[in-house]
């Protein structure tokens, strides 16, 4: 089984997102853990909106492959079948072969290559193939953080995201992404001092104050 077959067959799994009917990537995904004799747990919080889990090694330093199942809408102006898997030149053509049914095919083949060489892990590997990422991970990874974090719970996690790789000077290079944006609350409070109309030199004005303020964030 190798890297592209899997991919091309992952693709094959319409898992548009909605409905996402992710339970078909994670049947698949369980013939090949059974096959292998590599444990796994499935989390399905709603009918057909699964996830899996599988782990191989018992270390305690805990390395974590993470990727989602579903797919945004293929829409139109493909050449090939967007849910064909088609292998064209060495490519492999589909919706979802970016994102990020890619990366879950490298992942899962490492995970079977390991088991397959029954090589023993320092550590352990974790691959979490989880659905709904598409529309928040509400069936996803936001469940399984909520209900039953034990199971991802790791020192190292790699995921989607960073760039896609370059060719510079004749060589690939790869971006390693190590941080995400997040959001910052703030709340701002101005002050003025009240006066008459008539002499709006003796006051504050806490309006002009605020929009001074705001005028510095916009230009940040």
């Amino acid at each position: 089984m190798t890297p592209e077959r899997i991919l091309s067959d992952l693709i094959r799994l319409n898992t548009v997102n909605p409905p996402g009917n992710e339970i078909e990537v994670v049947k698949y995904l369980k013939e090949l853990f059974d096959a292998a004799g590599i444990p796994y747990d499935i989390v399905e919080p709603e009918r057909d909106r699964a996830s899996i889990i599988a782990r191989l090694g018992s270390g305690t330093k805990r390395l974590l492959f993470l990727s989602h199942s579903d797919v945004v809408p293929a829409g139109e102006g493909w050449d090939f079948d967007p849910f064909g898997g088609e292998i064209s030149n060495g490519i492999v053509y589909g919706r979802g072969a970016l994102d990020c049914k890619g990366l879950m095919a490298a992942q899962i083949y490492t995970l079977l290559r390991l088991a397959r060489e029954s090589r023993p892990l320092n550590g352990t590997l974790i691959l979490a193939a989880t659905a709904d990422e598409e529309k928040g991970g509400r069936f996803g990874i936001r469940y399984i953080l909520e209900h039953c974090p034990e199971k991802i719970r790791a020192d190292f996690a790699v995921n989607e995201g960073g760039e896609e790789p370059v060719c510079l000077n004749g060589r690939m290079i790869y971006f390693i992404q190590v941080g995400e944006k997040g959001t910052a609350w703030s709340k701002l409070r101005a002050e003025g001092k009240s006066c008459h109309g008539s002499i709006p030199t003796l006051g504050e004005n806490a309006i002009t104050k605020m929009a001074a303020v705001l005028h510095a964030l916009a230009g940040y």
